[in-house]
C-alpha cells in the first residue's frame, strides 16, 4: 500500500490533529513551516526516463520537487517546522549541518534525544535564525541513502536588514546540483521495509548516470540572465545536494562577489572565476555580466571526490 491511499484514510483525523498540535506548539512562534516527508515521487529524466524518487512537500497534493520544501526566515526569526512522516520505511528526521535544530515531543516540551519520526507520526523542531544564507537541510537515516533518494530541501536565511552599500539584485537564481545512480532508484531498493532493528540497506556501488540541476538534466539549464538585462546584478545561489564535487567556470569577463558562504570557494584566474563546492556546500553569489559577450559559456563540472576524476561536465549559456 503507497503512502497516498494511506493518506486519504487517514486524512481527516490528521488534518485535525495537525491544526491542533500547530495552534499550542506554534503559538508564540515567528515563522512556522509544515513539512511532509514521503516516499512516492517520480521524477522525469532525459528520453522520458522516469523514476521512483523521495522527497519533501509542503502539502498532501504537493509533487516531490528536487530539491523540496523551502524553508523561508529573517536573522532573528524563531523557525517552527512540523514534520509530519507519511513515508514508508524506516522512520526519517530533519537535520541541517551548519543549523542547530531543537527537537520537541507533542506536549511542546524539549526532547534531549533527538527521534526519528514514523510513518503517519509528526515530530517538531525549531531553530533561531541566525545567520543569512543559503543552506540544505536532509534526512541523515541512511545516510547518504535518504540524501540521494531525494529527501532534501532548502533554508534561504534573508538578512534582517538590507544593506543600502551592497548591489541591489534584480534577478534571483537557484542551482541546487546533485548526482543520480538510478541503480539506487530501484523499488527493490526504495521499497525495502522497515527493519526495527535498524538494519542498513544495501546499496549497489554508487555510479551516478544523470547529473541534475534542480531537479533537470544540466545541460537543459538555461542562462544566468536575458540578453537584454545584462546590465543587471543577478544573485545566484548554489548548493550541492549530491555527493561528488561540483565546480562552475565562469567566463573571464564575469564578474562574482560573494555575498555568503566559505571564501575559499571561490577562486580567480585569467580563465576566469571558478565556484567549488564540495557535498552539502552552498554559497550566494552576487555576479555581474554586463561586460560578458552575447555568447559565452559557463562550464558546469561533476567530479568523483574519491578518485578525483571529472566524471561529468556542460557548458551552460551564460545568457538566455
Amino acid at each position: 500500500m503507497n503512502d497516498l491511499s494511506l493518506e486519504m484514510k487517514g486524512c481527516p483525523k490528521s488534518i485535525v490533529l495537525f491544526c491542533f498540535l500547530l495552534s499550542n506548539l506554534f503559538l508564540f512562534s515567528q515563522n512556522e513551516h509544515l513539512v511532509i516527508g514521503r516516499t512516492t515521487g517520480k521524477l522525469l529524466l532525459k528520453n522520458n526516463v522516469s523514476v521512483r524518487t523521495f522527497g519533501f512537500t509542503n502539502s498532501l497534493s504537493g509533487q516531490v520537487t528536487l530539491p523540496g520544501s523551502e524553508i523561508k526566515a529573517k536573522v532573528g526569526d524563531t523557525v517552527r517546522v512540523d514534520f509530519w512522516s507519511i513515508s514508508q520505511g524506516n522512520p526519517v528526521s530533519l537535520f541541517c549541518k551548519a543549523i542547530d535544530f531543537v527537537q520537541w515531543d507533542k506536549n511542546n516540551k524539549v526532547m534531549k534525544k533527538k527521534e526519528a519520526i514514523h510513518h503517519m507520526e509528526h515530530g517538531f523542531y525549531s531553530f533561531i535564525a541566525e545567520e543569512p544564507g543559503t543552506y540544505l537541510y536532509y534526512s541523515p537515516e541512511n545516510y547518504p541513502f535518504n540524501l540521494q533518494a531525494g529527501m532534501f530541501g532548502l533554508i534561504i536565511i534573508e538578512p534582517k536588514e538590507k544593506d543600502l552599500l551592497a548591489p541591489e539584485p534584480l534577478r534571483e537564481m537557484l542551482w541546487c546540483s546533485n548526482e543520480m545512480d538510478t541503480k539506487w532508484h530501484a523499488d527493490a531498493i526504495m521499497g525495502t521495509e522497515y527493519d526495527p532493528r535498524n538494519k542498513p540497506i544495501v546499496l549497489p556501488p554508487y555510479k551516478p548516470n544523470y547529473f541534475l540541476i534542480n531537479g533537470k538534466v544540466a545541460s537543459d539549464t538555461k542562462g544566468l540572465q536575458s540578453l537584454d538585462r545584462k546590465h543587471e546584478t543577478v544573485l545566484l545561489r548554489l548548493v550541492n545536494s549530491g555527493l561528488y564535487l561540483h565546480e562552475i567556470v565562469f567566463p573571464p569577463n564575469a564578474k562574482l562577489k560573494l555575498r555568503f558562504g566559505s571564501e575559499t570557494a571561490l577562486t580567480e584566474s585569467a580563465n576566469g572565476c571558478k565556484v567549488a563546492l564540495h557535498e552539502g556546500e552552498s554559497l550566494e553569489i552576487l555576479v555581474f555580466l554586463e561586460n560578458v559577450g552575447d555568447g559565452e559559456q559557463l562550464i558546469y563540472c561533476f567530479t568523483d571526490p574519491i578518485s578525483k576524476k571529472k566524471v561529468y561536465e556542460t557548458a551552460i549559456a551564460v545568457f538566455h
